[in-house]
């Protein structure tokens, strides 16, 4: 009787474990979509960019696009991310826009001065005054908002003339709720990264880069926004990665924010389970006479779930 009731327990275990396993692929494969569709959704590269290699006084390079003339809009993306994912701004918006890829991520390669969020922000900085940038919108997403608060703070007169204002989507001024975590498992995760870096494989595993995309989103997202941030996530160097982990761990402004003066109004999605509003709420508070827009339902990629709402924001 015993041994019937177990062989009963573990083919239960083993079929749970298969439905599961079942669901998940059918999950993923929603996420899976071709270069026809990411086209369809305009979640594409425009034809007309104009593009610049952009050198960093460390030895770096920069990848910089731009599009478009008139009025400036300068946009910064997130850890893991590229420049493809502000394509709808890049389509939408008005004026001259342009956007950076950090170095380590695309075709941007770091110099001498490694992933330190002082030396990112001094790339910025070069990129504004390489570009000849006047009067722009810095736009910063994530960790591209962190190192839009660290250059506004620490290169303020070279952002004087050159920027007017900041946009701040889905970041956060200080320490992440998951950070003991996190560092903990620090020296585990630069060794895979490392090992993953060896065998020219991406720092995640497919399943973790499927459901990390998902996640990133709020309600009901579009599989081609899912599809286009896991080939984002699969296409991370694994050593930039863990060259970024620590100062993205350690990174904290709070006390410092008092001292921006450029306009800055922050942009969350009400649905982030990344940058929840209230690490949103805790720059306005910082920042005198900061404007919050709370995006219900949305999740953290806030440029591909409100594309319209954003560059109505931005532009305003």
């Amino acid at each position: 009787m015993n041994l019937r009731r177990a062989a009963r327990a573990g083919a239960g275990i083993a079929g749970g474990a298969g439905a599961l396993y079942l669901a998940q692929r059918a999950a993923t494969s929603r996420w899976h979509v071709g270069a026809d569709e990411l086209a369809a959704a305009g979640l594409t590269l425009p034809a007309d960019l104009r593009h610049h290699f952009v050198a960093t006084s460390d030895g770096g390079r920069l990848h910089v696009v731009e599009r478009g003339e008139g009025p400036s809009f300068v946009l910064v993306h997130g850890i893991m991310l590229g420049i493809g994912i502000w394509a709808p701004q890049l389509r939408l918006l008005g004026g001259r826009v342009i956007a950076v890829s950090q170095r380590g991520h695309g075709q941007s390669r770091a110099g001498t001065g490694g992933y330190a969020f002082d030396r990112l922000a001094s790339d910025l900085a070069e990129v504004l005054d390489a570009l000849e940038v006047r009067d722009a919108v810095l736009v910063g997403h994530s960790m591209g908002g962190m190192i839009v608060q660290q250059c506004a703070l620490s290169h303020a007169q070279a952002c004087s003339g050159r920027v007017r204002r900041l946009v701040l989507v889905g970041t956060a001024p200080g320490p992440r709720p998951v950070r003991p975590l996190l560092t903990l498992a620090g020296p585990l995760a630069a060794a895979a990264l490392a090992g993953a870096e060896r065998r020219g494989r991406g720092p995640l595993p497919s399943s973790a880069a499927a459901w990390g995309a998902r996640l990133a989103f709020g309600v009901s997202p579009a599989p081609a926004s899912v599809a286009l941030v896991r080939g984002m996530l699969d296409a991370m160097s694994p050593a930039a990665l863990a060259g970024l982990l620590p100062p993205l761990l350690a990174f904290d402004v709070r006390d410092e924010l008092g001292g921006l003066t450029l306009p800055v109004h922050v942009v969350v999605g009400g649905s982030d389970v990344l940058t929840p509003p209230r690490t949103a709420r805790a720059i306005v508070a910082g920042v005198p006479d900061a404007r919050l827009t709370v995006l219900p339902g949305c999740g953290h990629m806030v440029m591909l779930e409100r594309q319209e709402a954003l560059c109505d924001l931005v532009a305003g």
